[in-house]
């Protein structure tokens, strides 16, 4: 608009007649002098507007970053929390697990059926899972609830072939066979583990075990019990 007015102004002024005693010389003078004085202007005036968008860039940048941290601290305060029920959630299997074991050894063999129950209904996938199967079919078996004790012992057998007790369960559920009258199954159980584990701590007890359940044969090819 200032620059329209100038020209409008100008053109006025250059159809003055000459006896109308107007410097025009002057005149054109003076508005250049403002032209560039408003370029001047201009000019600071686009300097100020990109250090404005300068800083709105800076300041749209800070608040990115400050977002970033406040869900970086959220994020981390979240870990920590989850970090918290972990630990207090090993904990608790913990102490489970140890209570169970405590009583068994004490020979408190109800309870520590009811502990080491309550730790595979909480806590199926634990690291004392496998140990608290082979447990729990001991501790069956010391109440003399064979028919438990073979379900555990197998259910055990079956999710855990690999286990150091592995060996031990096959000793322990022949003799669970061998008291529910199932001596061909206690048996074949303990021909197999003489044959795998020859070295076995228990191979002697094994060796016994069977020795009373398998018939001897006389030279008549006769048997007796």
């Amino acid at each position: 608009m200032q620059r329209l007015s100038l020209i409008i102004f100008l053109a006025v002024f250059a159809y003055q007649p000459a006896s109308a005693g107007i410097n025009t010389d002057k005149v054109i003078m003076d508005h250049n002098k403002k032209i560039k004085k408003l370029v001047r202007k201009n000019k600071a005036l686009v300097g100020k507007i990109e250090q404005l968008e300068q800083k709105q860039q800076e300041s749209s940048q800070k608040i990115a970053e400050l977002f970033n941290l406040m869900e970086y601290k959220k994020s981390s305060v979240v870990v920590e929390k989850t970090m918290m029920c972990v630990r207090e959630h090993n904990q608790k299997a913990k102490k489970i697990y140890t209570n169970a074991r405590s009583l068994l050894v004490a020979d408190q063999y109800d309870q520590a059926i009811v502990f080491f129950k309550q730790y595979l209904d909480i806590y199926p996938d634990k690291n004392h899972a496998s140990d608290a199967h082979y447990w729990l079919a001991k501790s069956y078996l010391a109440m003399g609830d064979y028919q438990q004790a073979k379900h555990t012992f197998l259910t055990f057998q079956q999710g855990s072939p690999l286990h150091h007790k592995y060996s031990n369960s096959l000793f322990e559920l022949a003799r669970v066979y061998v008291e529910l009258k199932q001596t061909k199954k206690a048996e074949k159980l303990l021909n197999s583990m003489l044959l795998k584990f020859p070295s076995h701590n228990s191979i002697n007890r094994a060796k016994q075990l069977l020795s009373k359940i398998t018939p001897k044969k006389l030279d008549n090819n006769e048997t007796y019990q």
